[in-house]
């Protein structure tokens, strides 16, 4: 004999599947993998590391050796005309998501810079990719040294 409770368990089990339909439970394994910044790379510009072009006339101004990497300032400066340039990529390499951010910029911005504070796993370089309105794309690095407290 079914008991009403027995018909409400059983119910109430029907009603969560037809809910949670195919695919709704996730397996353990299918959590997210660390990118790479080559796989970043292209996954915002077409190309990889070696697509990029080192610059000069891309200044990068960030501690050298930051106390957290919770929040670290970081400034990109570009002696480039700015009509030139169509966007500035911001990488942190050994982040989980190495892209930080990507910046349209246009002549009324009058130069190319732009400032922010960014968060870091873990000692990397930060790297700053301008994309010229040609297709060429210019690259500058700088490593910082992210520590706890401030000790080495």
């Amino acid at each position: 004999m079914i008991t009403r409770r027995d018909l409400f368990k059983v119910a109430g089990v029907g009603a969560l599947t037809l809910m949670a339909g195919p695919g709704a439970v996730k397996v353990a394994s299918s959590a997210p993998k660390k990118i790479s910044i080559d796989d970043a790379l292209k996954q915002h510009l077409g190309v990889g590391l070696s697509g990029l072009k080192e610059s000069n006339l891309i200044h990068i101004k960030a501690p050298t050796i930051a106390e957290s990497g919770a929040n670290v300032p970081v400034q990109v400066k570009a002696n480039i005309p700015v009509d030139q340039v169509e966007a500035l990529y911001i990488f942190a390499d050994n982040n989980f998501n190495p892209w930080v951010t990507t910046v349209q910029l246009s002549p009324m911005n009058g130069e190319v810079f732009f400032a922010t504070r960014i968060k870091l796993a873990k000692t990397s370089p930060v790297r700053a990719v301008i994309k010229m309105k040609d297709g060429t794309l210019l690259a500058a690095a700088k490593e910082v040294k992210v520590t706890v407290g401030g000790c080495g």
